[in-house]
């Protein structure tokens, strides 16, 4: 049953995600390119803002988005081309989602609420990828981490479907 469960929280959105991303494209893409100003007073400083901080919240939550809709991507995947949803697939989704995460987090700011939220969202995941059944996954400690992930992107500004 809990499979069952699973298989469908998992599935429905990454159905619906594949549907909505076969719109259209960017049409706003400009044809002409900027040419490289000489005015002195625009010089950049020798350390640029980007790289005394990590990404924004809202770059890592559309990020932690892609990867979790590509983990989802695969599991649909697999199942179109007929093959049945083992407890091995989901642990490599939840392998996944840890490894990645965590990799992401990594690239935020220590004091940001999402890179918080991220952190302890891997750490869930990696739970879940290493037991035996799938019953890690349905435990109120990954399901509060997987809200408050999804709350700390709300407040960024982005939806995720984690």
């Amino acid at each position: 049953m809990l499979k069952t469960n699973l298989f469908r929280a998992l599935l429905i959105p990454a159905a619906i995600l594949a549907l909505t991303a076969c719109g259209g494209e960017d049409d706003s893409t400009s044809t002409t390119s900027a040419s490289p100003t000489t005015d002195p007073t625009t010089a950049s400083s020798s350390v640029p803002p980007a790289a005394a901080t990590g990404k924004s919240d809202k770059e890592l939550c559309e990020t932690a988005n892609k990867i979790s809709m590509n983990l989802r991507q695969s599991l649909l995947d697999a199942v179109s081309a007929g093959q049945e949803p083992t407890t091995e697939m989901f642990q490599e989704i939840f392998t996944g989602l840890a490894t990645e995460f965590a990799t992401l987090a990594a690239s935020g700011n220590a004091d940001s609420e999402v890179t918080a939220a991220l952190t302890t969202y891997s750490a869930e995941a990696g739970k879940a990828a290493s037991a035996a059944d799938l019953e890690a996954a349905d435990n109120p400690t990954f399901e509060k981490a997987t809200d408050a992930a999804i709350e700390a992107c709300q407040k960024a500004g982005v939806e995720v479907d984690l």
